[in-house]
C-alpha cells in the first residue's frame, strides 16, 4: 500500500510539473537573474533552479555549470522531492549517502550544497533552487537558509505567473480559434453574427454578413443608426422595441423585419440575441439568418391554399350540378348509378392528372391516355397540351360523354369498332393557336341515327365546349360512326376558372 501511494504521489507531481511546461523551454531572463542573484548574495560559485522529472534533473537556469540536465540518482536536490524541506549539506565528502556520486570529482567538485524545494500551489516539489561550493561550509545559519527560502518561493511565483501567461496566451489562441471556426460556420450556413457595443453603437460584423446586408456592409453600417437606415422604414420601429426590451428589460432579443439593399433588393431577416455586459461594456449581441426564401415560400403556400380552396369549392359545384341533372335524367337507379359512375369517373381522370403536377395545368395527351385505359379500342395521336384545370375538367367530361355513347350505341359495341382521336394546333387569322380535335368512329352499328331529342349528355358536352372551353363542335351522324370536329383556342395557363 505504501509503494502504491508513493507511485500515486510521484504521478501527481510529475503532472504538475508537466502543467508548467518549462522543461524543453529556452532559458528565460527572469530565471537567469533570480539565480544570478542568490549566486552573489551567498557568495556561492554555484547556484541553479532544478526541475527534476522521472529520470533527470534539468537546470531551468545556471550558474558556474556548464550543463543543462544531470541523472537524476546523481541529483543532490533529489531528497528534497520526498522532504519538502531544505537541504544544507556543509561537507558532501562525509556523507556515506553520496559516496561514489560523480558530482564529487571533477573540475568543480561539490562539497557544500544548500537547497530550497520549489513548492507548487497543490503541495507538490518541482524541484529546488540551489546554491553549491567546491569548498565545505560549516556556519550556514537559520537566517541564510530562511533568504534561500524565500528566494524559492519568488522562483515559483515566476513559474506561476509564466503558466498563467502560457493559459491566457493558449485561451486567446483556442478563442480565435473558435472565433474563426464559428465565423466559417456562420458563413457555410448563411448567418451574420453581430456584436453592438451599446454605448458607441458600434457593430462588429462577422459570419455571412456582406451575403445578407449587402457587400457593403463592413464599411457602410459599422454603426446602428446606419443599419436602421437600410431597415425598411415600416419595420424599424419593430427593431427599435426588440433592441429595448433586450437592453432595458433583460429579455431575449428577437425580430423580424425586410431590409432593403442599395440595389432595391428587399430581404426578409430574423435577428436573435443577447444583452451582456463584456468587459464592463453593454453589449447585444447575436445573429442575423435571411429567410427571404422562407418567407416567399410561405406566400406561395397561402396563394396554393387559396387556390386549392377556390378549385376544389368549384369542384364540388361541378359534382353537384353533375349530379343533379343525371338525376333528372335517369331512366331508373341502375341507368343514374351508371351514369354518374362514368361521369365522376372523368372527373377523377382530370383531377388526378391536375394532383400530378401542380393542380394547376395538366397534360391533354395524358388524359386522353389515361381515358384509352378505359376503351382500348380507342386510338389517337397529336401533340401534347397543357390545359387550364377548368378545361382539363371540361375536355374529360367531353370524352367521357363520346366514350361512353360509343360504348353503348357506337363504335364501341362492335368487335370491329374503333374509334380514332386526333388534334392538331394551327394559328387562326388573328394569330391565336386554335386545337382542331376529330373524333371518329367506324366499324359500328350501321345507320344509327341521329338522337330525335338532346339529352343532358349532349348538353354536357355542348355547354362545356361552347362555355368553358369558348369553342364549336360539329357532328355528322355517317352510316358507319358518329364524326365529332370540335375546335377550341388554347387555354391561357394564366386563366382561372
Amino acid at each position: 500500500m505504501a509503494d502504491k501511494s508513493k507511485l500515486k504521489r510521484e504521478a501527481e507531481r510529475l503532472a504538475t510539473l508537466h502543467a508548467y511546461q518549462v522543461l524543453d523551454k529556452a532559458p528565460e531572463d527572469a530565471f537567469y537573474r533570480i539565480t544570478k542573484l542568490v549566486a552573489d548574495i551567498f557568495s556561492a560559485p554555484m547556484a541553479a533552479v532544478s526541475l527534476i522529472d522521472d529520470q533527470q534533473e534539468w537546470f531551468k537556469s545556471a550558474v558556474g555549470l556548464t550543463e543543462t540536465k544531470a541523472d537524476r540518482n546523481a541529483s543532490m536536490c533529489a531528497p528534497t522531492i520526498e522532504s519538502g524541506e531544505p537541504i544544507v549539506i556543509e561537507d558532501a565528502s562525509i556523507e556515506p549517502r553520496f559516496a561514489g556520486n560523480p558530482l564529487l570529482d571533477g573540475d568543480s567538485p561539490v562539497r557544500f550544497y544548500a537547497g530550497a524545494p520549489l513548492i507548487a500551489p497543490n503541495g507538490a516539489v518541482l524541484g529546488a533552487l540551489w546554491i553549491a561550493d567546491s569548498a565545505p561550509r560549516f556556519r550556514t545559519t537559520k537566517n541564510q537558509i530562511d533568504q534561500l527560502k524565500s528566494m524559492a518561493d519568488i522562483v515559483m511565483s515566476e513559474m506561476e505567473l509564466s503558466r498563467e501567461i502560457g493559459l491566457r496566451q493558449q485561451a486567446q489562441k483556442n478563442a480565435a480559434i473558435a472565433r474563426s471556426n464559428l465565423d466559417l460556420t456562420l458563413a457555410l450556413s448563411d448567418i451574420a453574427s453581430f456584436r453592438i457595443d451599446l454605448e458607441t453603437g458600434l457593430i462588429e460584423w462577422g459570419g455571412a454578413y456582406m451575403k445578407i446586408w449587402g457587400k457593403d456592409a463592413g464599411e457602410a453600417i459599422a454603426e446602428v443608426e446606419s443599419a436602421l437606415e437600410r431597415v425598411h422604414p415600416e419595420d424599424r420601429e419593430t427593431v427599435r422595441t426588440a433592441m429595448s426590451a433586450a437592453t432595458e428589460q433583460g429579455e431575449k432579443y428577437g425580430a423580424r423585419f425586410r431590409i432593403v439593399l442599395p440595389s432595391g433588393e428587399i430581404r426578409w431577416v430574423e435577428g436573435y440575441g443577447d444583452y451582456l455586459e463584456a468587459n464592463g461594456r453593454p453589449t447585444l449581441t447575436g445573429i442575423n439568418k435571411d429567410i427571404t426564401h422562407s418567407v416567399d415560400q410561405q406566400e406561395q403556400l397561402k396563394l396554393h391554399t387559396r387556390e386549392l380552396h377556390h378549385r376544389l369549392r368549384n369542384l364540388f359545384a361541378t359534382l353537384q350540378s353533375i349530379m343533379t341533372l343525371t338525376k333528372n335524367s335517369a331512366t331508373s337507379i341502375d341507368d343514374y348509378i351508371e351514369r354518374i359512375n362514368h361521369r365522376l369517373r372523368a372527373l377523377n381522370r382530370a383531377q388526378q392528372i391536375l394532383l400530378d403536377t401542380n393542380f394547376v395545368t395538366g397534360s391533354f395527351a395524358a388524359l386522353v391516355r389515361d381515358l384509352c385505359s378505359t376503351y382500348p379500342k380507342v386510338r389517337w395521336s397529336g401533340p401534347d397540351i397543357i390545359l387550364t384545370e377548368n378545361a382539363m375538367v371540361s375536355i374529360s367530361l367531353v370524352l367521357n360523354e363520346l366514350a361512353t355513347n360509343a360504348a353503348k350505341y357506337g363504335a364501341l359495341t362492335t368487335d370491329t369498332g374503333q374509334v380514332k382521336i386526333k388534334w392538331t394546333i394551327q394559328p387562326d387569322d388573328e394569330g391565336t393557336d386554335i386545337v382542331q380535335l376529330l373524333w371518329s368512329e367506324s366499324g359500328g352499328p350501321q345507320s344509327v341515327p341521329a338522337p330525335s331529342a338532346s339529352g343532358f349528355g349532349s348538353s354536357l358536352i355542348d355547354h362545356s365546349i361552347t362555355r368553358n372551353l369558348r369553342g364549336e363542335i360539329e357532328r355528322d351522324w355517317a352510316k358507319d360512326g358518329l364524326k365529332c370536329t370540335i375546335t377550341f383556342p388554347v387555354p391561357d395557363e394564366k386563366e382561372t376558372s
